[in-house]
C-alpha cells in the first residue's frame, strides 16, 4: 500500500497565507481534491511534488509499511495544460522523460514502458506526430502515458481535465482508471460535474480540507438541514434572510428560490417553505461557504 501525509503544512505568498497547518493522507486508489478556483490546489500540488517548498511541515511518502526518502521517485506531477517539447514527437518525448526519470533503465526497458504507455493511453496513432499538431484532449492523454514511466506510486494531476468537452473528459477519466490500478492518485478539478467519475472526495476550502470521505457521505453530512424558500422574485429582499446561511439563489419564471442550510425551520410567513432534499451541489455550497 501507498500512503501520502501531509503533516501540518504551512505556506504563503508573501503576507497571504495558502495554508496553516494543512494535514491530510491519501492512500491507493483515486481521490479527487475539489475545490473552487484559488482555493490552493495547484499550490499544494507543486509543495507535494517539490516545485515549492513549505515554509513549516512535511509530507511524508510510505509504500508497503516503509517510509521512502527521496520522495520525488515516487511522485509523477502532470501540471495543468501538459503541453512540453512542441517541435518532437510524442514517441521521442516518452522515451526522453522515461530515461530521465529512471537513469538505471536499460533502452529495451525504457522502449517497453514508453510501448505499453502508448497502448495503455490509447495513443497510437499520435506516437510519431509532434505535439504541437494534437488537439487538447490528446496532449493531456499524453500526459497520463508520460506520468506512468517509472513506474511512479503516487500522481498528482492538477485540473487535467479543464478546457476539455464532456466527451473527452469522459474518455480521459476513464484512462485514469485503467492505470491507477497498484498506485495512488490526487486529482483536482474545479468542474463540479468531475465528481460523477470518483468515489473519493476531499472538498479544499479557506486554505484546508473542509471534508473528506464519499460522495454519498458528504451529501448525508447535510442531510435534513437543507431548505428551499421561495416567492416572487419582485418581492424578494436578500437583506431579509440575513440570519440564514444561503447556500444558492436562482431566478425561475418570475420567482427566486433560495436554498439554506438549518438546523431549524426558517420562520418567514411571506415565503413557501420546504424542507429539501440535500444534493452534492448544496454539499459543495456549504463547505465553501459555511464549513469551518
Amino acid at each position: 500500500m501507498t500512503e501520502l501525509k501531509i503533516n501540518d503544512l504551512c505556506f504563503g505568498y508573501g503576507r497571504k497565507t495558502i495554508f496553516s497547518d494543512l494535514s491530510f493522507t491519501i492512500t491507493d486508489g483515486i481521490t479527487l481534491l475539489l475545490g473552487a478556483n484559488g482555493s490552493g490546489k495547484s499550490t499544494l500540488f507543486k509543495l507535494i511534488s517539490g516545485v515549492l517548498l513549505p515554509k513549516k511541515g512535511f509530507i511524508d511518502v510510505s509504500c508497503d509499511g516503509h517510509n521512502v526518502k527521496n520522495i520525488k521517485n515516487y511522485i509523477s506531477y502532470i501540471p495543468q495544460n501538459f503541453d512540453i517539447f512542441p517541435s518532437l514527437k510524442v514517441y521521442d518525448i516518452l522515451t526522453y522523460i522515461c530515461g530521465e526519470r529512471d537513469k538505471s533503465l536499460s533502452k529495451t526497458e525504457i522502449k517497453n514502458q514508453v510501448e505499453f504507455a502508448i497502448e495503455m493511453a490509447d495513443i497510437s496513432e499520435y506516437a510519431y506526430k509532434k505535439m504541437r499538431t494534437l488537439s487538447g484532449g490528446t496532449k493531456q492523454r499524453v500526459g497520463i502515458a508520460q506520468s506512468i514511466l517509472g513506474n511512479p506510486r503516487i500522481l498528482v494531476l492538477d485540473e487535467p481535465t479543464a478546457g476539455l468537452d464532456p466527451e473527452q473528459r469522459e474518455r480521459y477519466n476513464r484512462l485514469v482508471f485503467k492505470s491507477a490500478e497498484g498506485r495512488c492518485f490526487l486529482i483536482s478539478t474545479h468542474i463540479f460535474d468531475d465528481t460523477q467519475y470518483y468515489e473519493n472526495i476531499a472538498l479544499m476550502s479557506k486554505g484546508n480540507i473542509q471534508f473528506k470521505g464519499t460522495e454519498e457521505e458528504m451529501i448525508s453530512s447535510i442531510s435534513g438541514k437543507i431548505y428551499q424558500l421561495s416567492c416572487e422574485s419582485s418581492k424578494y429582499r436578500e437583506e431579509k434572510l440575513n440570519d440564514l446561511e444561503l447556500l444558492s439563489i436562482t431566478e425561475r419564471n418570475g420567482e427566486t428560490i433560495i436554498r439554506v442550510y438549518s438546523d431549524v425551520t426558517p420562520n418567514y410567513p411571506d415565503m413557501k417553505i420546504i424542507r429539501a432534499e440535500a444534493d452534492l451541489k448544496d454539499a459543495w455550497q456549504y463547505y465553501c461557504k459555511v464549513g469551518k
